[in-house]
């Protein structure tokens, strides 16, 4: 945390006492930085306490960045760290994989949580089997971690999964039971209301550093709406 800038005699110079007194005279620059040693300087690596709350900008306007982890509570019992990355366009194209750049997973850290958003509407074809699935895995188009799962369950009648509308894919290192997403259940409004249930099929977490991919494709028929994004969020708990 930047600290006040060191004293030195370019900044403080010596001043005479005012009419003769004793105790107005500021301390020479040289001698007060030998009292105070490195502990007033513009970078510090020790250790800060904060007393009352702490604002880095404006979060509506302006919200800034904070690279690497976040430990909360005493020695770092909850740490966190996250990683981001959007899809290649999803056009409506069926039987083709749509991939998210790899997203490194630190070491030591299982996968807590992977939110998918799309930046525009997706819709499937309307005829069963023509799903809208999802897969993750440790190699690019690979299936270690979710094998291919349908987010857009299509049963004979088309399933929207709207723009903007987060979908946790994993939550808490847990997969989720059918139509978990559905409105008219528990899901997020504007969530697609039939979805196969989210099976985790391998470790989420992770001794060595090591890649995640995921990867998106419309099985079957072509998608009715999409040429659109699917943002990507992972969030990584240390453990």
């Amino acid at each position: 945390m930047a600290r006040t800038a060191k004293i030195t005699n370019a900044n403080v110079a010596p001043s005479k006492n005012v009419a003769g007194l004793v105790g107005n005279t500021p301390v020479r620059a040289q001698d007060f930085n030998d009292l105070a040693g490195d502990y007033i300087s513009s970078s510090d690596t020790n250790a800060q306490s904060i007393a009352s709350n702490l604002t880095v900008g404006d979060a509506t306007t302006d919200a800034h960045i904070l690279t690497g982890g976040v430990s909360i509570g005493a020695d770092g019992a909850f740490k966190i760290s996250s990683a981001t990355a959007t899809s290649a366009t999803i056009a409506v194209t069926d039987d083709t994989d749509y991939a998210v750049p790899a997203i490194s997973q630190p070491a030591g850290t299982i996968i807590k949580d992977v939110i998918c958003i799309p930046a525009g509407n997706i819709v499937t074809g309307g005829s069963s089997g023509n799903d809208f699935d999802i897969e993750i895995g440790t190699a690019a188009s690979g299936n270690q971690l979710l094998d291919l799962t349908a987010l857009c369950d299509d049963a004979g009648a088309a399933v929207t999964w709207t723009a903007n509308v987060p979908l946790y894919v994993i939550e808490n290192s847990h997969g989720h039971a059918a139509n978990h997403f559905a409105t008219a259940g528990i899901g997020p409004k504007g969530g697609p209301a039939t979805s196969e249930a989210i099976v985790v099929a391998g470790a989420l977490y992770s001794a060595a550093a090591r890649d995640v991919h995921v990867n998106f494709r419309a099985q079957g028929a072509d998608l009715a709406t999409a040429a659109t994004t699917v943002k990507v969020i992972v969030t990584f708990l240390y453990v």
